[in-house]
Formats: structure tokens, C-alpha cells, sequence
């Protein structure tokens, strides 16, 4: 990849994945009836007032950062705008070819930034990959059935948004949006070395927009292990990231009945302190990390955070109909503000599980 290029140029003949560590598809849709922007929609809206401009310069993308791995790109920082382009160059491409038969250019920008053969050019992470190429790539799935995680629902929610707004335009409008973002510019930086790719996504939204404190924790505490992980480093890394991996899907099944991921981040670290009195997530973090024991902090903090979200995961899945009296008094605390009620939920979770386990 060069440093400064163009989407298509930075897809074409690459293998780009989100891993599961990192967090899924966030990024939402306009609901019917309102008129709250969403990323979705400004997303769109954006290359439509970018088209009508005629400027000389040409539309920007922003910047990418790749770990550079088996000959296969995974995003550090990006992901949500890659994946929504994927997602609208397949609707895009549908329309298009119920107007007419690409043209030879256009056959292979496709398979430059969405399909060549078998080989896929982006996919997400692992839970929701077969329902991204069902739905959105190979359009084999066109129910609502099995979906089941949050961002799962926004993928294909992204998808129909997408084919609906390009139903009714003209092919004057397609080709030029096809343009538009295959010759976009943006700037990449791939990396062989997992620690500094971390390091440049910490420096980089510290002081740009703000990842979630989550997103941020989980950053830290693997460059953290790069940097004192010594001869478990490897070992460690990979269980951060198949514990984030396990966080991740829990906050996709249950992130309807949480308002912020950073509550549980926050109430967990109470728990695990035994002190109420918390309201700084990342500063009480930080100050374990500075410390000789941050190696042994970072593992049994993650462990602690993962049990949080699976505990969530459970009490708002399988457990809601067998404890239908708990979740009642649960839905009116929810009045005030379900941040409310988390502690008490992870703290009688951990004690059941404690207890179960004697």
C-alpha cells in the first residue's frame, strides 16, 4: 500500500479484515419519521454535496492504519468507513446492473474493491462475516431472520438504506458516484509491527474524535503487554484479544439495553475495586498501568471486564424470562438511566457465579 493513494488503489489486490478484537459495525441509519442525522446518511449526503460542488480536488477519505500481516491487511483505524463503502459500492453495483451491463472499467473496479472470483476484498469481523457476504456481497439472504447481534442488524439496515436511495437515480448520478469514491483519495499507514500500529491508534485519538473509554482501555492495555509482556507477550496478546473478542459480541446482543459500553467499563471497575467512589475510568486505569504490577492488573482486569459483559449478556438474554419479576423491577429502574442498575446487576451476577462455583 502507498502512503498516499486512492480507495481503489488501496483495495485492489488486498486482503483487508477487521479482526475480532476490534469492535463491530457501529454505525447507524435514519429511522422513518425523524430527522436526526445519522453516520449513514452523512455519509451519503456528503458525496452528493461533494458532487454538486465540482470541485477540482478531489473527495478524501481520511486515514488508515493496517497491521501488515500473512499478506493480509487488518484495520486498526478505519474500519466503520470501510465497511460502509463496501457496503454501498454492492448496492451501488446492484442498480447499477439493472440499468445495463458494466462496462469493462466498471467489471473491474468491482473486482477491485468488493469481488474478483472468490476472493472478497473486506471482510468484518468473524461473528458477523457469512451475514455481510450473504446479505451484502453475494445477496443470496434477503430475510430479516437470524440476525443476531446489533451490528449484524445495522449491516443489513446500511445495505437496504443504501438500495433504496439509488433505486429512483439515474445512471448520470451512479457513474459519477462510482468515480466519486473509486478515484477518492486517502492516506494509509500499514505497519509489520502490531505495537506500533496500537501505539499511532492511541496517539491519534487522543487527540482527534474520541474512540469509547472501552475502545482506548483495550488499546493501551495491549501495548502495554508489547512493551512488559517479556516472554508471555505473545501469549498474553492473543488472550486480550480473544477476551475483547468475546466483549465485542456481548455488546452486540445486548447494547439495545445499555446506553453507553463505557457504563459497564465504569461499574466494573467498581466492582473490581471495591469503591463506589470511581467516576474516572481511564485515570484509575492508567495509574495501574504506570505500576510494576500492570502485567497481572491488565490480566485479571480483563478477565473481571469480560465476565461483566457476559453476565450482561446473560441476565438480558436467557435469563430474562426465567426472572421475569427481577427484569420488571430492572425495566422501571431503567426510567432513570440504566447505568443505574448495572452494579447491581454485575455485582449479584459475579456473587451467583462465585457461589456457584464453591
Amino acid at each position: 500500500m502507498e502512503a498516499s493513494t486512492t480507495i481503489r488503489k488501496m483495495m485492489a489486490g488486498n486482503k483487508i479484515v477487521v479482526p475480532s478484537y476490534q469492535r463491530a459495525y457501529s454505525w447507524d441509519t435514519p429511522i422513518e419519521k425523524t430527522n436526526t442525522n445519522t453516520q449513514i446518511d452523512v455519509f451519503l449526503s456528503d458525496l452528493e454535496e461533494y458532487s454538486k460542488s465540482n470541485a477540482d480536488s478531489p473527495y478524501y477519505f481520511g486515514h488508515f492504519i493496517f497491521e501488515e500481516k500473512n499478506q493480509e491487511f487488518y484495520v486498526i483505524d478505519g474500519q466503520q468507513r470501510l465497511t460502509t463503502i463496501v457496503i454501498f459500492l454492492s448496492a451501488f453495483f446492484t442498480k447499477l446492473k439493472t440499468i445495463r451491463n458494466l462496462s469493462e472499467d466498471e467489471e473491474i473496479c468491482y473486482e477491485d474493491m468488493v469481488k474478483r472470483r472468490s476472493a472478497i476484498r473486506f471482510s468484518t469481523v468473524d461473528y458477523d462475516n457469512q451475514l455481510f457476504i450473504d446479505y451484502v456481497i453475494e445477496q443470496t439472504k434477503c430475510d430479516h431472520n437470524c440476525l443476531d447481534t446489533e451490528s449484524a442488524r445495522r449491516i443489513v439496515r446500511a445495505f437496504d438504506f443504501f438500495k433504496q436511495q439509488l433505486s429512483s437515480k439515474p445512471e448520470e448520478y451512479l457513474t459519477k458516484m462510482l468515480s466519486i469514491i473509486s478515484e477518492s483519495t486517502c492516506t494509509t499507514h500499514p505497519v509489520k509491527n502490531e505495537s506500533e500500529a496500537i501505539q499511532m491508534f492511541i496517539f491519534q485519538n487522543d487527540r482527534g474524535k474520541q474512540p469509547s473509554n472501552l475502545e482506548i482501555v483495550k488499546a493501551k492495555f495491549m501495548y502495554n503487554v508489547h512493551l512488559y509482556g517479556n516472554d508471555d507477550q505473545n501469549a498474553l496478546i492473543e488472550e486480550i484479544k480473544n477476551r475483547f473478542e468475546k466483549i465485542y459480541k456481548s455488546i452486540s446482543s445486548i447494547e439495545y439495553n445499555i446506553s453507553d459500553e463505557d457504563d459497564v467499563l465504569l461499574y466494573t471497575l467498581k466492582v473490581y475495586f471495591n469503591s463506589l467512589g470511581e467516576i474516572n475510568a481511564l485515570d484509575k486505569i492508567n495509574k495501574n498501568l504506570s505500576k510494576e504490577t500492570s502485567i497481572d492488573f491488565i490480566k485479571s482486569f480483563t478477565t473481571s471486564l469480560s465476565r461483566s459483559f457476559e453476565h450482561l449478556s446473560s441476565f438480558f438474554g436467557k435469563h430474562e424470562r426465567e426472572n421475569f419479576a427481577i427484569h420488571s423491577l430492572i425495566t422501571l429502574i431503567k426510567l432513570g438511566g440504566i447505568a443505574i442498575a448495572l452494579p447491581f446487576i454485575i455485582k449479584a451476577s459475579e456473587g451467583a457465579t462465585t457461589i456457584a462455583q464453591k
